[in-house]
């Protein structure tokens, strides 16, 4: 039988914290959902959070997907173009259920992982990012934690705009999304429209556990107070 003693009281903390109401006991999230737009900071996040976790001994092995390889992959398999097609330089896609597709498909490798002292983080953005988690099964998001990054538009198309300045095409993090491309999908975002009226009601409608992290101003001290929020998520 559980006991309720400090690990009961911590859990308690946690949900009150997420204002999750009394909890069910479980393991720590074996998944962190990075959800932002191009240019919030996901990578970077990315990369703070695995150093830290590895330093406080919450994680033995960190991996990371990221839906744009998933996307091409699933393009190189239309080879009569049905989705998308090809310009220099990239590609433009034209059916957008493959998205949808993108992220079944991770699912379905989120499944196979061992549910272990391994965090697994998975990086997406979308315009309706309550839509795009229902592509997730239940037995996953019950082992997750959702990590939404706050960054205002023009700050994210400003970034992004600095990123592929300095970008030389050498690893998934300079995947720079076009200033056309951010005004068309991701200029609206429903997490953030939630955010803005009322955090506590983003928490509630989130299908797992959620923390918001306000990436919204230069500087790695913010960013690092911030972090520490997911951090003691992550330590339950």
């Amino acid at each position: 039988m559980f006991k309720r003693g400090k690990i009961w009281q911590k859990l308690m903390n946690y949900c009150r914290y997420l204002k999750l109401g009394e909890p069910v006991v479980k393991a720590p999230p074996s998944f962190v959902f990075l959800l932002g737009r191009p240019g919030s900071g996901k990578s970077a996040i990315y990369r703070m959070l695995g150093q830290k976790l590895r330093e406080e001994g919450l994680a033995s092995d960190i991996t990371r997907i990221d839906d744009f390889p998933v996307l091409k992959e699933l393009l190189d398999r239309d080879t009569e173009f049905k989705r998308h097609y090809r310009k220099e330089g990239g590609f433009v896609v034209t059916d957008f259920t493959i998205l949808d597709d993108v992220l079944e498909e991770i699912n379905s490798k989120l499944k196979e992982l061992e549910q272990s002292s391994r965090v697994n983080f998975v990086e997406f953005a979308r315009a309706r990012y309550a839509n795009a988690l229902k592509n997730f099964d239940r037995e996953v998001l019950d082992h997750s934690l959702i990590l939404y990054i706050y960054c205002p538009f023009d700050i994210c198309v400003e970034r992004n705009v600095r990123r592929f300045r300095e970008a030389r095409g050498k690893d998934i993090d300079e995947h720079i999304a076009p200033t056309d491309i951010m005004e068309r999908y991701y200029k609206y975002d429903d997490y953030e429209e939630l955010y803005l009226k009322s955090e506590a009601e983003l928490k509630r409608q989130a299908p797992a556990p959620l923390v918001v992290v306000r990436n919204d101003a230069e500087g790695l001290e913010r960013l690092k107070r911030e972090l520490k929020k997911v951090t003691e998520a992550l330590k339950i």
